[in-house]
């Protein structure tokens, strides 16, 4: 009854008071929401997935137990194998044909013959057991992986777990060189002596000792997911991941996935993915003015000529990433039925990714950087296990639902990365078209020798760039 004495001002006067700091809280709050929100870490959500053959059983526990595993082989392989290689049926190539045409059936002929007189199976099966094995079920599905831890930690000092991922046409076998480096450096000569890594090194599902997905669209997402399960199930709440080809990719979903589990990604090869407009402008103005487009001497000496070595050269080399794509199983079946076909189309990757210029070379330069008792290591882990087929299928997974490999750069890279950019890398990728995914690069260093398959091919140089990276993201 009272107020309706009160000056009508004075109800005005009253109701501001409640109202602007209400509109000015309101405004405020949607205005550090915008921000905040522009800020927000995407994440790409984990799921969930079931890769056994049937369906998903409805009761029970996975098995999470971990299992010491061993390679194993017998005479009636080996026999076999000796067959297959006997009944070779040699190819004629044309006269200067090099590596030009795919792998060089003379050259071909020698690595055979090597492969059936003089390689040893028995005594490479010794040297891949050197280091534990070990399978564990995740998703329905038996993972492999190696383990090791260093023999000797210096008082006070931390070892940081290392996740490293191999790609195709690759193995955990790539990592043999480079995992003494990482667990032991002092004894390998590396100064580095105050980074000290226990390495895990799993086999891709579909690779290797890894069992295949029974079922489709097994993709990098899913792999990231079973690898963080797989970490999880070791006891690494944090960890540093590493990885190259595939590897990098799978790598840098799980940094997307579960950031703050991932205490430092280290690459050697990017994936960005994005080709706007702004790239092609870059592109071009990049030959005359790089540095106006951010692009150092270095990177306009890999980048330019463009068209040789962005288009030509990789349309030259992805012929097996089109099939691969599309239909992986068909021709998959002839390579899987015969081991001087697996021999040919993987090893003719470690000639051309290893130095481009080995394409003019009669025997693809693969001795030049690699033992031939390695190269058939290589392609006996997939031959043993039938696995090619599978490994090949992942790409079709990947890019049938994902074609340019764009979802890393829609949701973008926040974690610590270190880049170490090869030069005889397929494609090189400038620090500045890198930060458009990864946004927190902390080192990237221009290699001075070396290409796609690095750690197989210069463990020393990798080595000493992840420790440079992690001893620089401890310090931060």
């Amino acid at each position: 009854q009272r107020m309706s004495c009160l000056p009508r001002s004075f109800e005005y006067s009253q109701k501001n008071a409640v109202l602007v700091p209400a509109a000015a809280l309101g405004v405020g709050g949607m205005l550090l929401y915008w921000l905040r929100s522009g800020r927000k870490i995407k994440t790409i959500d984990m799921g969930d997935g079931w890769w056994g053959s049937g369906e998903r059983p409805l009761k029970g526990k996975e098995d999470e137990s971990v299992r010491p595993f061993k390679i194993e082989t017998s005479d009636k392989e080996i026999e076999d194998l000796h067959q297959r290689l006997d009944r070779f049926r040699f190819t004629p190539h044309v006269e200067g044909a090099a590596f030009h045409y795919g792998f060089n059936s003379s050259y071909l002929r020698k690595v055979v013959s090597y492969w059936r007189n003089q390689f040893d199976w028995h005594k490479q099966v010794q040297v891949l057991n050197k280091y534990p094995h070990f399978h564990t079920s995740i998703e329905g599905i038996d993972i492999h992986f190696i383990h090791v831890k260093p023999s000797y930690v210096p008082h006070g000092r931390a070892v940081q777990p290392l996740l490293m991922v191999h790609g195709w046409p690759g193995s955990f076998y790539e990592f043999y060189k480079i995992i003494p480096l990482l667990t032991e450096p002092a004894s390998h000569g590396l100064t580095e002596g105050d980074v000290v890594f226990e390495v895990i090194c799993p086999s891709i599902p579909g690779y290797g000792f890894s069992e295949a997905p029974h079922q489709k669209d097994f993709d990098s997402i899913a792999a990231a997911r079973i690898f963080h399960k797989l970490m999880s199930r070791l006891g690494f709440k944090e960890y540093y991941i590493q990885g190259g080809d595939w590897g990098s990719h799978i790598t840098s979903i799980m940094a997307q996935m579960l950031p703050q589990s991932v205490k430092g990604l280290h690459l050697n090869m990017v994936f960005t993915g994005r080709q706007g407009l702004g790239r092609i402008i870059c592109i071009m103005l990049g030959a005359y003015v790089p540095w106006l487009v951010g692009l150092s001497r270095e990177d306009a000496r890999r980048v330019y000529p463009f068209m040789q070595k962005n288009v030509y050269d990789v349309v030259r080399e992805s012929g097996y990433l089109h099939i691969q794509a599309t239909k992986p199983d068909t021709a998959g079946c002839g390579l899987n039925d015969s081991p001087v076909g697996l021999a040919a189309y993987i090893l003719e990757k470690f000639s051309t990714w290893t130095d481009k210029s080995f394409l003019h070379k009669d025997d693809g330069g693969l001795e030049s950087k690699y033992s031939l008792d390695e190269l058939l290591t290589n392609v006996m882990i997939y031959w043993v296990t039938s696995s090619i087929v599978s490994s090949m299928r992942f790409y079709k997974e990947n890019f049938s639902k994902d074609p340019n490999l764009t979802a890393l750069s829609r949701v973008g890279v926040y974690v610590p990365t270190g880049i170490a950019a090869f030069p005889q890398e397929i494609l090189h990728t400038p620090r500045v078209w890198a930060k458009d995914v990864y946004k927190n690069i902390i080192t990237y260093s221009y290699m001075p020798r070396g290409g796609h398959f690095a750690a197989f091919q210069e463990p020393k140089l990798l080595a000493q760039d992840i420790m440079q990276f992690v001893r620089k993201v401890e310090q931060l």
